[in-house]
């Protein structure tokens, strides 16, 4: 256990954040925190700020990364421990490629905007686990990544305090002079979506989780794959069908563009339903 209050502890476990999500809300967690504390038949809240939300986003690599750099041998703790979790289960968090032997291993370059490739400055993170400057996702078409043009639900994300805060104390200098050139970004271009409010939809797949933007559960019409071979399956909304959305599964899944698709209505004699 690490220390309670040390930076990048997850607010759920008090452990240091192991495959890190950050919410549309700023606030960082582990990925299977998160993903526990989800309410899977309506609408969640963020344990620290209460604000709601349906869309668990994918890990940032930057940020698992960063942890490892500078806490080595606690977050090879975490690993062995979250893994030996993850063995019983027969469910696994995704996998994250490792730094190239190239790359550099400084915290200060692993905390290079995806977009302008300088210093994060006032740092957002996509629903796809890309981080970026604020400004940088400003200038991004309305709702989508514009490192790799996945579609981001719901409003603007919120800076990540906790990170914007470690930069200003660790490297002040450089992190003054990216604000004083950044200066304030709009957020014009943004389409503004509350989160989904079950209880106004007709068809909630309770318990079923979107493979692609991470809805829970998921809304209107489900889509499940059938070649999959997983126990916990493959699904998306409808949404990410339409856009065709062949991303890995959010637990490893060996998921492929060829694989067959059906629509599951809530009649269906199967439904999924989390391992936990």
């Amino acid at each position: 256990m690490t220390e309670e209050g040390k930076p990048f502890n997850c607010p759920i476990c008090l452990d240091l954040a192991y495959k890190p999500v950050v919410q549309g809300c700023g606030h960082m967690f582990c990925f299977w925190c998160v993903h526990r504390s989800m309410n899977t038949s309506t609408v969640s809240h963020c344990p620290v700020c209460q604000k709601a939300y349906i869309h668990q986003p994918r890990v940032a690599p930057q940020l698992h990364h960063l942890l490892q750099l500078i806490y080595p041998r606690e977050y090879e703790s975490r690993a062995l421990e979250v893994a030996a979790e993850e063995s019983d289960q027969n469910l696994y968090s995704p996998a994250i490629e490792p730094l190239s032997s190239s790359s550099s291993r400084s915290p200060k370059t692993t905390l290079n905007c995806n977009v302008c490739k300088k210093l994060l400055c006032k740092p957002v993170a996509m629903n796809c686990g890309h981080l970026m400057c604020q400004s940088c996702a400003v200038s991004s078409p309305s709702n989508t990544c514009r490192v790799c043009g996945v579609y981001h639900p719901g409003p603007f994300p919120l800076v990540c305090v906790e990170l914007e805060q470690y930069m200003e104390r660790e490297f002040a200098r450089d992190h003054k002079l990216r604000k004083d050139e950044v200066g304030r970004g709009a957020f014009a271009g943004w389409i503004v979506q509350p989160a989904d409010d079950p209880d106004n939809n007709s068809t909630v797949h309770s318990n079923v989780g979107c493979d692609g933007c991470g809805m829970m559960p998921i809304l209107g019409k489900r889509f499940h794959c059938l070649d999959c071979p997983e126990s916990c399956g493959y699904d998306l909304c409808q949404t990410c069908y339409n856009r065709g959305v062949n991303l890995p599964g959010r637990f490893n899944q060996c998921h492929t563009p060829r694989h067959r698709m059906e629509e599951r209505s809530l009649r269906s004699p199967w439904i999924f339903v989390w391992a936990w």
